[in-house]
């Protein structure tokens, strides 16, 4: 007798997998209310960006292994929290890109981005309700220029370890990856305004990495590099999996993640995922962003 199969996709009875929210889109800054929708739906309809075909990925929670939440600013996304907690049992992390740029730099580089400060203390608070070991700082990308050369950088880096020192357990980084649509980007705002953007030494990069890693380790924080192996295993710092299948089996020994490694880009150490964001939505307008046009 033929067996009834499930209408979702990605759905295993022992493997679950991992639901990336989102490297594509900020969804937690700006469409948290749909997300939500979509929970309560007990699905979600993604676009493949390649092929333009949509797949019905379930968001049951017993489909569900863990979700990655990704943002510049989670404060829109803290109300629905406490719903999502409940529902999956509190299996997810945070990344969370913490730039502290200011200035002119800010308003060139990431003019809808609300000030460090107000999303460091964001960040506390994560850590503090739901736990420091599930909540990731990124200060990515590292980007060198004549309003941020590298002292601006490391003192902006300091500032933000030293304010979440005690609440944060990991922290990624990466040097900006010039794709030829940022490149058009960056050499028009050149022309534009007070800013000229300078392409680092592999020598002055592994520098730059070896004083990241003496400032987080005042704190115990472990560093990782993203996409960076090469200047990164030099400089003696850790090849990051930003989507870890191995640490959320630490967090959340109930559950069976996948041993795959699919790499997203050159360099890349993330398992496979399922990305549930759309390209060319996020509102945030980052000059430097690969994922809009």
């Amino acid at each position: 007798m033929q067996q009834n199969r499930s209408p979702y996709l990605f759905a295993t009875k022992k493997i679950k997998p991992i639901i990336s929210v989102s490297r594509r889109t900020d969804i937690p800054a700006y469409y948290g209310s749909e997300f939500m929708k979509s929970i309560q739906k007990n699905h979600i309809e993604v676009k493949n960006p390649f092929n333009q075909r949509t797949s019905i990925v379930s968001l049951k929670e017993e489909d569900i292994g863990a979700f990655v939440f990704w943002s510049k600013n989670f404060k829109p996304f803290l109300k629905h929290l406490e719903i999502i907690n409940d529902l999956y049992q509190g299996r997810f992390v945070f990344h969370f890109t913490v730039n502290n740029f200011k200035g002119k730099a800010k308003s060139i580089l990431e003019p809808n981005i609300p000030p460090a400060e107000e999303m460091v203390d964001i960040l506390i608070y994560l850590s503090e309700n739901y736990g420091k070991e599930k909540v990731f700082l990124r200060f990515d990308p590292i980007i060198f220029s004549t309003l941020t050369p590298p002292e601006e950088r490391l003192n902006a880096f300091g500032e933000i370890i030293q304010k979440t020192g005690k609440y944060i357990r990991r922290c990624y980084t990466s040097f900006i990856d010039i794709y030829s649509k940022v490149e058009k980007k960056l050499r028009r705002i050149e022309l534009l305004s007070p800013i000229k953007f300078l392409i680092p030494k592999p020598e002055e990069q592994i520098s730059f990495l070896k004083e990241m890693k003496a400032i987080v380790s005042q704190y115990g924080i472990d560093l990782f590099t993203c996409c960076e192996e090469e200047i990164g295993s030099i400089a003696g710092v850790k090849k990051g999996h930003c989507v870890d299948a191995k640490l959320l089996e630490q967090l959340f020994p109930d559950v069976d993640f996948t041993d795959e490694i699919r790499p997203t880009r050159k360099g890349c150490g993330c398992y496979y995922s399922i990305d549930i964001g759309e390209y060319n939505t996020c509102k945030s307008k980052c000059l430097y962003c690969y994922a809009n046009r």
